[in-house]
């Protein structure tokens, strides 16, 4: 019974904290590796690979017929992402992030989101063109305030 117990907390504190984030790239006009399409970034080990960071151990698979590559994985909530789509295996393969959907302190050029929901549903972002800053006939705003 104790066993029973102990494996249903466990079970139910993984999936209280757990959500689906779906990662999705739109490689319209890029010449895609033999190696493939990757998504890196400092949720990799969270999501049960080997390591954060590891450019060419996360492929994204081809959805259909069409230029967008994508993965859902199973990530803890309430927190900040840091990531980047990578058209190959390698660090130099991956994409240049704009100015505008940059980390943007420290000389930080990674992508970032933040997970704050435990819904049901899946957190999706759409997918993002390669290098660019938004989804395809969408458009990036982001503010930023001096507070001094």
């Amino acid at each position: 019974m104790n066993k029973f117990l102990l494996l249903l907390s466990v079970i139910l504190s993984t999936s209280v904290f757990a959500k689906k984030v779906k990662f999705a790239v739109d490689m319209t006009g890029q010449t895609i590796s033999a190696f493939g399409v990757h998504v890196a970034g400092d949720f990799q080990v969270l999501a049960g690979y080997s390591t954060d960071w590891d450019f060419g151990g996360t492929t994204l698979t081809q959805e259909g017929t069409t230029d967008i590559y994508s993965i859902v994985v199973n990530i803890p909530a309430f927190r900040t992402y840091e990531f980047k789509f990578v058209n190959g295996d390698q660090g130099y393969e991956a994409e240049y992030v704009p100015d505008e959907v940059r980390v943007g302190y420290d000389f930080n050029d990674n992508r970032w989101m933040y997970v704050d929901s435990l819904s049901n549903d899946t957190t999706f972002m759409g997918a993002i063109q390669f290098g660019l800053t938004s989804p395809a006939n969408k458009f990036t705003i982001r503010y930023k305030v001096d507070m001094t």
